[in-house]
């Protein structure tokens, strides 16, 4: 099965993140931020990151316009004013930017690059890894420590933060087509609370 990987890179210092990416042969990061800039960790300010990336022998592509939490058009947000992810994933940029991913998946060892240093945090997860992952791409999330996560085991995770059964039950269950669906109720239930929980809001509170 084809791979792509997420990562953020919160505070880590730029040789730790260099670190983390040879460890899994990364040779492509696709930079998912709206804007590619932090003042807290300004080592992955893009100039400065992208160079040290390319010293390594790794590529650097912003897609921020494409994949970003922050979109700019105004019909993507909700009527509380959030980023509705599923709106995100009928427009037009997107699908063809997750098409093109795709196309390269083969090509190039890719990761998905964020701020946030929680998987389930980010928009990397919630968003993107969860279209990825229904087109039948294996999502690793590399952790801080150096771990990986699967998606399925985010969603378990992210099925509990909100009160569901896990996948576990789905599994006593593999054969009863009303259990399926109903867990598969359930994890949609669960990705759409967490886009309300995490989803940039353009109403000031």
């Amino acid at each position: 099965m084809n791979t792509i990987y997420t990562i953020g890179h919160s505070s880590h210092k730029i040789d730790y993140f260099i670190k983390l990416l040879k460890k899994f042969d990364i040779n492509l990061v696709l930079d998912v931020r709206s804007t590619p800039y932090s003042k807290y960790a300004p080592q992955f300010n893009k100039e400065l990151f992208e160079k040290e990336l390319e010293t390594n022998g790794i590529n650097y592509n912003f897609v921020g316009h494409t994949f970003g939490a922050r979109q700019k058009d105004s019909n993507l947000y909700s009527e509380d004013g959030i980023l509705d992810f599923d709106k995100v994933k009928e427009s037009n940029k997107f699908k063809i930017g997750i098409t093109k991913v795709i196309n390269n998946v083969n090509i190039a060892n890719i990761v998905l690059m964020c701020s946030e240093k929680e998987p389930i945090d980010c928009h990397r997860s919630i968003l993107i890894s969860n279209v990825f992952s229904k087109r039948n791409i294996s999502i690793k999330h590399i952790l801080a420590n150096g771990e990986i996560e699967t998606q399925r085991s985010l969603e378990n995770r992210l099925l509990a933060l909100y009160g569901f059964p896990g996948e576990s039950q789905k599994t006593l269950h593999f054969f009863d087509k009303n259990k399926d669906n109903k867990h598969l109720n359930h994890l949609k239930k669960a990705y759409e609370k967490r886009n309300k929980d995490i989803g940039h809001s353009i109403i000031s509170k």
